[in-house]
């Protein structure tokens, strides 16, 4: 019998055979089968031999296609050649291939810090095509693997979106990781795509959902110590927004010491959370001290949090917004010559990744270094 038979074999067996008005009884008689050894067939407890497959093709003139998915192709050894593979037989989809759908997602990761969401998203797009696929199709032991795989897709499509501007994009793609995850059961995602998706309502003004949502993140038990870090920041500035000075101080006070716990941990990390260093938690710090009105704080901690960035990170889109922030900062304390260097470096950082949401915050900032 083959290892490897096609799991659609006993369903296109019995699909032919209902056409040819066949009964298994007779069937088995032509073919030289007991009933029972069919019926086995038909319902996937049994694995075709080669043999055997080619005489039920041949007595309901299958053409071949029996044949085909008793002996199909070996699955390749490499990675992309996998991808490629299930692509064209989504059944045949296996551990080795989602552990490569991981593994090209974190090169995708990696490339938006160096490209820009804008150069990455075309590729991205397309393996959403075939991941969401494969997701619907799986239907067995290994559906769980593939619903979180295509769970962390989505939350990066959602990240995407919001880097380059499309809040469409972003918010379909972060309510179907919300769907994908809920049925995983990974809540270390959840919070994480929760927290997203009040950054989302913050980039549009919802300050109620931006509480809302970070909130909602925040409770969630299986949560990174990077992820909860991050999100007491965001509800920090989420406070300033709200007239809520107060919560907002103690928060940002919480968000510290919650950065400290997250980088002694973080080996525990899942693999979205691989940027959150002391770098960028200088940077959250920073960001947060300039909406508190703490601007030599701001200036501080963000100037550290910039110098502090890997190489691949420094020219990244998402960094450009840190150096708005570090502008303003700058700005506010009267460095106007410092303010508009960091804007400078903030428009060649738009232009490298063709950013129309970074070049907006550029204009408005070019506006006050000018005034």
């Amino acid at each position: 019998m083959s290892p490897i038979a096609d799991p659609r074999f006993g369903a296109e067996l019995r699909r032919l055979r209902t056409e040819a008005r066949i009964s298994l009884r007779v069937l088995a008689q032509v073919v030289y089968q007991s009933k029972s050894q069919l019926h086995d067939l038909e319902v996937g407890r049994r694995r075709p031999s080669e043999d055997m497959a080619r005489r039920l093709d041949d007595a309901l003139h299958a053409d071949g296609r029996l044949v085909a998915l008793a002996c199909p192709p070996e699955l390749p050894e490499d990675g992309a050649h996998r991808i490629a593979f299930a692509a064209r037989h989504p059944t045949r989809t296996d551990p080795a291939t989602v552990d490569a759908l991981a593994d090209l997602l974190a090169s995708q990761r990696r490339l938006d810090d160096v490209l820009g969401a804008a150069a990455v998203m075309p590729a991205v797009r397309a393996n959403l095509d075939l991941v969401s696929h494969l997701a619907r199709e799986a239907h067995d032991d290994l559906r769980g693997r593939l619903v979180d795989q295509a769970a962390q897709w989505a939350q990066f499509a959602g990240w995407l979106g919001i880097a380059a501007g499309d809040h469409n994009w972003s918010r379909y793609w972060l309510n179907q990781a919300l769907e994908w995850t809920v049925e995983s059961g990974q809540d270390a995602l959840l919070g994480t795509v929760l927290s997203f998706r009040a950054y989302l309502a913050g980039q549009v003004g919802d300050t109620g959902t931006l509480l809302g949502m970070t909130r909602a993140a925040l409770t969630k038990p299986g949560m990174s110590p990077g992820q909860f870090a991050y999100d007491h920041y965001q509800l920090a500035r989420a406070c300033v927004l709200a007239d809520d000075r107060q919560a907002a101080i103690d928060t940002a006070a919480a968000a510290d010491e919650r950065a400290i716990a997250a980088l002694e941990h973080r080996g525990e990390m899942p693999p979205w959370d691989y940027y959150r260093d002391r770098a960028f938690f200088d940077l959250e710090a920073g960001t947060t001290r300039a909406a508190l009105g703490q601007h030599e704080q701001a200036v501080a901690l963000l100037t550290a949090g910039l110098d502090g960035l890997d190489a691949e990170s420094a020219s990244a889109d998402w960094t450009g917004t840190y150096v708005c922030h570090l502008a303003g900062a700058q700005l506010a304390v009267g460095k106007r010559d410092s303010a508009a260097r960091s804007v400078e470096r903030a428009r060649s950082i738009a232009a490298r990744n063709r950013s129309g949401r970074l070049s907006a915050l550029v204009r408005h900032l070019s506006a006050s270094v000018d005034n």
